[in-house]
């Protein structure tokens, strides 16, 4: 930056300096066309004086001068004298243009300029008393002469220019570049800026503000994501541990021949349940790996939701039998474009919680509708409710409102953190409305982009009526 200002002040100070100089010259070379002027007329009457009181003859008397031509013409034209050629060998001037001039209106001047000399004749003609005409010319310098004749004296000044603009362009680049390499970064409106540099100097604030915000945001997002981490790790290891620690307690006991006989059908079966657990537990870590990766595709098809619904109240129609619980679909034929396999994830884990935390003789109702051009679908229970402190934290990952209810009835703490991210993967909204002892409803909503009409005959009710079956 400093080495553009100052090549743009020097270019500057030099183009000042040419145009100065060259309106220096010009002035100069009228002045001195003036002067020449004044001085060629002067003499010319003085010798006009001399020639009408001596005679001709001073003419042939007085020396003249080697920058002067002095012409004396008669009244007839005829040149009587001339200082540098022969009168004889002259034409009639009585057509010159400053004799006519002189004789019409007492004095005349004319110019004649030579391109071949590059030189220009000034003629001062003045009409003496007996009709005579005195005539003095001259010879004035072109400029490019009178350059020629000064090139030393502009050659110094011009160098002396040069050194100085060069030092004072450096000097001004440095002056004006140092509150520029002076602001700080970190707190850039501190300190003496330039009125012109506030607007940039507040926006460097602003931006420092910024990344201020966001850089704590990052901290704040990395402290919470590895105390999660942790948690995570700490959850799984424990989660890890009690089944394997039922597995190896059981298996050792057999081992080593200290169960009895009847006991060995027993322990048998809870290491299988235990290994069941264990076996579930990896699934659902796997799965909520797998939809947080986010650069982890999709295989996405077109999804009845009234036909999933009902395939899951079929799965988890015996579960539903022995809780004593009832299980229902109230479905329109809505269709959506998603994952099949993590949607059947999704709704199967909002079933099951929905059948694991109901009491005997309630209910559980799946439904899938259309509403406002947006697939919705909702897993309602009638069951024992969560309490609303715990509402906000039921989606997060081994997170359980009663732990020794949840222990007893199997899970592994992951069902509502897979449907949540499973939900963001697929741009849907999840929302949970529930009351303690009156049951749960959670609901997911799909965009508007992926929601279709699945067909136009949807039965005596139209469309978007809802089919219900009780499985």
């Amino acid at each position: 930056m400093r080495r553009r200002l100052f090549w743009s002040i020097f270019g500057v100070a030099m183009a000042v300096f040419a145009a100065c100089l060259a309106v220096s010259l010009w002035a100069l070379y009228g002045y001195h066309s003036e002067q020449l002027r004044r001085q060629l007329g002067q003499e010319t009457v003085w010798l006009a004086a001399a020639v009408e009181s001596a005679g001709p003859d001073f003419l042939y008397q007085s020396g003249d001068a080697d920058w002067q031509r002095v012409t004396l013409v008669d009244a007839a034209g005829d040149v009587l004298y001339d200082s540098d050629v022969d009168p004889d060998a002259l034409e009639n001037h009585n057509a010159r243009e400053e004799i006519c001039q002189a004789r019409a209106e007492g004095a005349g001047w004319s110019e004649r300029y030579s391109s071949t000399l590059q030189t220009r004749t000034l003629n001062y003609a003045l009409l003496l008393a007996d009709g005579a005409v005195l005539r003095i010319s001259c010879t004035e310098p072109a400029p490019l002469a009178l350059l020629a004749g000064l090139w030393l004296p502009l050659a110094l000044v011009a160098a002396l220019a040069l050194a100085l603009a060069l030092a004072l362009s450096w000097q001004t680049a440095r002056a004006l570049v140092r509150p520029v390499n002076a602001i700080d970064l970190e707190r850039p409106e501190e300190g003496a800026v330039y009125p012109e540099l506030r607007p940039l100097v507040a926006r460097i604030s602003a931006q420092n503000r910024q990344l201020r915000r966001q850089m704590d945001l990052l901290a704040r997002e990395h402290r919470r994501q590895d105390r999660l981490r942790r948690e995570f790790t700490a959850n799984v290891s424990h989660e890890l541990k009690t089944p394997l620690t039922s597995i190896s307690g059981y298996a050792e006991l057999i081992r080593e021949g200290i169960a009895r006989p009847e006991d060995v059908p027993d322990f048998a079966g809870r290491i299988c349940n235990e290994a069941g657990r264990l076996q579930s537990l990896v699934g659902d870590i796997i799965q909520l790996s797998s939809l947080e990766a986010e650069d982890s595709p999709l295989s996405e098809t077109a999804i009845s939701l009234d036909a999933l619904c009902r395939e899951t109240a079929r799965r988890f129609q015996l579960q539903a039998e022995r809780a004593s619980v009832s299980l229902a679909v109230e479905a329109g034929p809505v269709a959506v474009r998603g994952s099949e396999r993590v949607l059947g994830e999704m709704l199967g884990n909002l079933c099951d919680n929905a059948i694991k935390y109901n009491r005997p003789g309630g209910r559980v109702v799946l439904r899938a509708a259309q509403e406002r051009g947006r697939a919705v679908l909702t897993v309602e229970d009638t069951g024992i409710g969560i309490p609303p402190e715990d509402q906000a934290r039921v989606f997060e990952r081994f997170y359980r409102v009663d732990k020794s209810h949840s222990r007893a009835i199997g899970g592994t703490g992951l069902g509502l953190a897979i449907v949540k991210h499973g939900a963001a993967r697929h741009g849907m909204e999840v929302s949970l409305e529930s009351r303690p002892g009156e049951g749960t409803r959670v609901t997911l909503r799909f965009p508007p982009e992926r929601t279709a009409a699945e067909g136009q005959d949807g039965g005596a009710g139209g469309p978007d009526a809802p089919v219900r079956q009780k499985i």
